[in-house]
């Protein structure tokens, strides 16, 4: 099965913004716990979390921006896990994380959820190629060293090249990552499978996506 859309077109996924939450870090072999409150009226006779709120607010965590807006500052109003995470901004690529560790996402991801006819490894491993990484360019926003930002609205413009044979490069794209090869290293790898065989692409095109991609 070969299909082409954008990240708002089936097969499919969904961004929201997540809210502040502790993140259950990817790359750390630890166990990470979220402290999840209740609304006030229900710890009202509980000391010691009484206390830690208390420590909160002479803290002034109370203050700040997303706690500030709360009706209580110390409930999240939404946690969910999400299929995947897609870092909001980015130094060298952005990156679509397949989320196998079942972590909760802070304001600096974007929660992805997908569609059950869609297969995760196929969609994450399809992001990696330069055209999918040259619209990231176009439709985010820079920012003064190189620091790329994609906000959903904008994500969702992505072109993706969806087909099912892109799973099988899932496994390199992942350890290629994790043993710091560059990106320019990981694309002529994913280009040739996805871009070239897959639709047909030339060598001249898929520079023309790099130009982009490098600039």
């Amino acid at each position: 099965m070969k299909v082409y859309f954008h990240f708002n077109e089936k097969p499919l996924l969904i961004f929201r913004m997540p809210v502040l939450t502790k993140v259950l870090y990817l790359t750390l072999n630890v166990n990470i716990h979220l402290l999840v409150f209740p609304p006030k009226e229900k710890i009202n006779g509980h000391k010691g979390a009484n206390s830690y709120i208390r420590l909160g607010e002479s803290m002034g965590v109370n203050k700040g921006y997303k706690t500030g807006i709360r009706d209580n500052w110390f409930v999240i109003p939404s946690i969910k896990l999400s299929d995947a995470l897609f870092i909001s901004r980015n130094n060298l690529y952005p990156r679509l994380i397949l989320n196998e560790a079942k972590a909760y996402a802070t304001d600096t991801m974007h929660r992805v959820f997908m569609k059950k006819d869609t297969i995760k490894n196929t969609f994450i491993a399809s992001f990696y190629n330069s055209l999918s990484l040259a619209f990231s360019k176009i439709v985010g926003r820079s920012y003064g060293g190189g620091v790329l930002e994609l906000m959903p609205s904008k994500a969702e413009k992505i072109l993706l090249p969806y087909q099912t044979e892109n799973a099988e490069l899932l496994a390199t794209i992942d350890k290629m990552m994790r043993d710091k090869k560059s990106i320019d290293e990981i694309l002529k790898i994913t280009n040739k499978q996805i871009l070239k065989d897959g639709y047909g692409f030339t060598d001249k095109e898929i520079k023309i996506a790099d130009s982009v991609v490098f600039i």
